[in-house]
């Protein structure tokens, strides 16, 4: 199944391993892409041919709907997609009892560590899922980045052997090898990250990278403007200092984390004495990923006091807004959230709504904070 490997002490030092050379050769390949990401998964293939796996998938274990995006062989591909469209992920046995033995300081977690022979016979993961996807035995190998806990997770078919202590021994010695690999890539792929978040500052705006957690990975320089007496970075986190509003930034960024786009748009965070600041909040879509690796979610930020508000003439001259368009327009660049507008035009929520809805299709723009920075710029301009 596997070459033998063992552990040697040279004179002066700590226990080291020697490795086979197929394991060699893929912590070579994982080691080159902490520098390209692209190539995780050929060094997840050869991982799996060295210790004679059927497939590999690399999840955080801050993971849920977002187990589609993660690097994974090619042979693992099918069975992510049926874990997370049938719901397994919400009963997922392995999670629920290995972390608890990898907090307790088991970095190697086995099929037969969790799970007993019951538990194939009776269990609908296994004998609905597992089995019907040929991936029936387990192991574990956990590990540290620098801002989060891994597994890689190794798979064998039925007919294989399940993976046994020989495996265990080997994979611990694979732990930091994977540790300092993925550290390389996320710390790279931070680095990337500030040079996509730097394109936002062409449109006025700051621009926040946040991870699965909703820890803040990237800032630029916009952003870091903003700081001070409305919005704070604290424990890695953007934290409103209002108290009410920074209940509501925090469910809004967990939710897009969890659910995707949120239909409220931006949160105002209101600053003594200024106009507030807007903080949108938009999911990185897998197709927009490239440039902010490891990053989940965006904060868009735009500064109500940076400009003063257009003139509602100007923007029916410019976009050919209604009257009722461009007042709400003018009321939203003042920093009022929707609700608040639609009160002090005396219309409607809904009516608001719609008009907003016209307004984003006549300035060709998709979100409140993409609109109040157009706003910004034309009122710069034009007045």
């Amino acid at each position: 199944m596997q070459e033998k490997w063992t552990l040697t002490k040279p004179r002066g030092t700590a226990i080291t391993t020697e490795l086979p050379e197929p394991v060699n050769a893929a912590i070579s390949k994982l080691y080159e892409a902490g520098f390209d990401t692209a190539l995780w998964q050929e060094g997840l293939e050869s991982l799996c041919r060295a210790v004679g796996a059927h497939s590999a998938v690399t999840v955080p274990r801050i993971a849920a709907e977002n187990t589609l995006l993660l690097p994974c062989t090619v042979e693992m591909e099918d069975f992510l997609k049926a874990f997370v469209a049938e719901e397994w992920y919400r009963r997922d046995l392995r999670a629920e009892r290995g972390w608890p033995l990898v907090d307790a300081g088991r970095p190697v977690v086995l099929e037969q560590d969790i799970v007993t022979p019951e538990d194939h016979a009776r269990e609908p993961l296994y004998q609905d899922f597992y089995q019907r996807h040929g991936m029936l035995w387990w192991a574990g190998i956990t590990f540290k980045s620098f801002d989060q806990h891994y597994v890689v997770s190794l798979s064998r078919r039925p007919d294989q052997n399940p993976f046994d202590e020989t495996d265990r021994r080997l994979f611990q010695a694979l732990t930091g090898h994977l540790s300092r690999a993925l550290t390389m890539a996320e710390r790279l792929a931070t680095a990337t990250a500030r040079g996509g978040l730097s394109t936002l500052e062409a449109l006025d705006c700051g621009g926040i990278l946040v991870n699965a957690r909703g820890r803040v990975i990237a800032v630029n320089a916009q952003a870091e403007a903003m700081l001070g007496d409305g919005l704070t970075i604290a424990g890695n986190r953007l934290l409103a200092r209002d108290a009410d509003s920074n209940a509501i930034l925090q469910s809004l960024i967990g939710r897009t984390l969890r659910d995707g786009p949120q239909e409220e748009g931006a949160v105002a965070i209101p600053r003594p004495l200024r106009r507030p600041i807007l903080v949108d909040v938009l999911p990185i879509p897998a197709a927009a990923r490239a440039p902010f690796l490891f990053g989940k979610a965006l904060l868009v930020l735009a500064d109500l006091d940076k400009s003063p508000v257009p003139r509602e003439t100007t923007l029916i001259r410019a976009f050919g807004l209604t009257q009722r368009e461009a007042a709400l327009a003018a009321r939203l660049a003042e920093g009022l959230d929707l609700a608040e507008a639609a009160a002090r035009l005396q219309i409607g929520r809904e009516t608001a709504r719609t008009h907003l809805k016209s307004i984003f299709h006549k300035t060709d723009t998709k979100r409140q904070t993409e609109l109040i920075a157009l706003l910004q710029r034309l009122s710069a301009r034009l007045g």
